[in-house]
């Protein structure tokens, strides 16, 4: 699942390959040196988006730390430990013995210094996976999260199978991480733990409560609320919010009459937003981008608590036929075909044939 990807101007295509591309960048993935290429982002960000038009939410010259503190983030959740060259070890999602955990990005991908200046083509696409990929990293840790605190339904569950229907094994799935790859001991409570607390967790998770969030709006606004005020000279307080609503700002201006809403709350809200981000990363790299730009309907269609719809029930489910024939029959194809079917709440596997109908 997330094959291997030589270079980091390759897009990722779902939630596992942006994680490993942030960390690759980072070179806090296995066999990094922990001295990442973060700093050459904000000079790339900065030759490709109009500073006018993030400013107010993040400096671009403060991308690099911003950065680093998700990716330190990201690199306790996978397990890779800080010293030496952050072999797996066990302690995060990642299994560390046979049949381990594997990056989608392997180690020949790396930042060129010798070539890649901010300018040039392969920083400026390395500067659009961020921008573009943001909220995907955004809104799928925001929803693991959440669903892993309180009594929100995985605080209990592992990583490698579950009880029937919608469970944390299969939500991984549906992001396309091998749960072969992932611990079999390790539980929700847990996961929540290494994103939440200690050294590294993110910092917007160790400052707002989600398990006294009984929705995951509500988690999102409390996100929101605790990260406004913090933007833009202080984002290192708020590094997830900050990174995301900069990316956000970037997207909105990629596509006309953008219905991307900054604190979605309703179905209707969401699914806009949604076709927003698809339609933005879309533009962002036509050919690439078009696998990542599918992954935001299926990552989205799959935060059950705002939908309030039946899941599937695992996700080799099928029926793409007679769900294609009734698309056919109804006249919609492409974008509308697409959003006909986010409000069924499909599976993954309808979602991305539906794209290609049209």
């Amino acid at each position: 699942m997330g094959g291997k990807k030589s270079s980091l101007t390759d897009w990722p295509d779902n939630l596992k390959d942006v994680i490993d591309w942030f960390l690759r960048v980072g070179e806090m993935d296995q066999g990094g040196s922990g001295f990442g290429n973060q700093t050459k982002l904000p000079a790339a960000v900065k030759a490709l988006v109009d500073y006018e038009s993030i400013k107010e939410v993040l400096d671009p010259d403060s991308i690099a730390g911003t950065f680093g503190y998700v990716a330190e983030g990201l690199r306790v959740f996978i397990g890779y430990n800080p010293s030496g060259l952050h072999q797996l070890d066990g302690s995060g999602i990642g299994l560390d013995t046979v049949g381990k955990y594997a990056s989608s990005y392997g180690n020949q991908a790396q930042w060129n210094c010798a070539s890649w200046n901010a300018d040039s083509t392969e920083a400026k696409i390395c500067a659009s996976i961020f921008l573009g990929s943001m909220p995907i990293l955004y809104f799928g840790l925001t929803y693991i999260y959440w669903k892993c605190t309180g009594n929100h339904g995985w605080q209990n569950q592992t990583l490698q199978g579950g009880p029937d229907g919608y469970n944390l094994s299969n939500y991984m799935s549906y992001m396309e991480y091998d749960t072969g790859t992932l611990s079999n001991t390790i539980r929700g409570q847990k996961i929540a733990t290494l994103l939440g607390t200690g050294r590294y967790a993110i910092y917007d998770f160790k400052e707002v409560s989600a398990s006294n969030s009984s929705t995951y709006p509500e988690f999102l606004k409390k996100l929101q609320e605790h990260g406004q005020p913090k933007l833009p000279n202080s984002a290192a307080n708020a590094p997830m919010y900050a990174l995301y609503t900069a990316a956000s700002k970037y997207l909105q201006s990629k596509v006309k009459f953008s219905k991307i809403m900054d604190l979605p709350r309703t179905k209707s809200d969401i699914a806009n937003t949604l076709k927003g981000y698809r339609e933005a990363v879309k533009a962002l790299n036509p050919g690439s981008s078009q696998k990542l730009s599918t992954a935001y309907l299926t990552l989205l269609s799959k935060i059950k608590d705002v939908f309030n719809e039946a899941p599937p029930a695992s996700p080799s489910s099928s029926g793409v036929a007679p769900v294609a024939g009734t698309l056919t029959t109804l006249g919609l194809r492409g974008g509308a075909a697409a959003a006909y079917l986010f409000n069924l709440g499909g599976a993954k596997t309808l979602v991305t044939n539906l794209l290609r109908i049209g």
